[in-house]
């Protein structure tokens, strides 16, 4: 988005394989040039691990292949703000909304600022590889 015109675009994120990841990071970053974006807020279904479960995470995904495969799979939403200042990040777990079979929510959620995150979906702002204004 972009604080000056009140413009933003929405890029879905196609998540079905590693090559599709990668064009749709692609895709967000000639976005955020093409606006000139300020920010980039990222909403992501995933799959993570029950908490009593996290210290086993290699073990998991060698024995089903993967977190989504297993058992102990918890669906959540991953949130993101990329800015000049610093990415933040946020997760919840994923509930059913009411007595809906299909309505789905989640709680609030807290933001945390991950210095020097790494990812495919990081970095996507124009200058982005140039150092950051400090937020203080």
């Amino acid at each position: 988005g972009n604080f000056a015109t009140q413009q933003t675009t929405p890029v879905l994120i196609d998540s079905r394989d590693e090559a599709a990841k990668d064009r749709s990071a692609r895709a967000v970053k000639h976005v955020a040039e093409s606006v000139a974006a300020d920010f980039i807020f990222m909403v992501m279904e995933a799959w993570s691990l029950q908490k009593d479960k996290i210290h086993r995470r290699k073990e998991i995904v060698e024995r089903y292949g993967s977190i989504g495969a297993s058992p102990y799979k918890i669906d959540i939403v991953s949130l993101s703000l990329e800015t000049r200042h610093g990415v933040w990040m946020a997760q919840a777990s994923i509930k059913p909304k009411g007595h809906s079979k299909k309505k789905r929510t989640f709680g609030e959620v807290g933001f945390i600022h991950y210095d020097g995150a790494e990812g495919r979906f990081t970095r996507l702002l124009p200058g982005a590889g140039a150092e950051s204004v400090a937020l203080h």
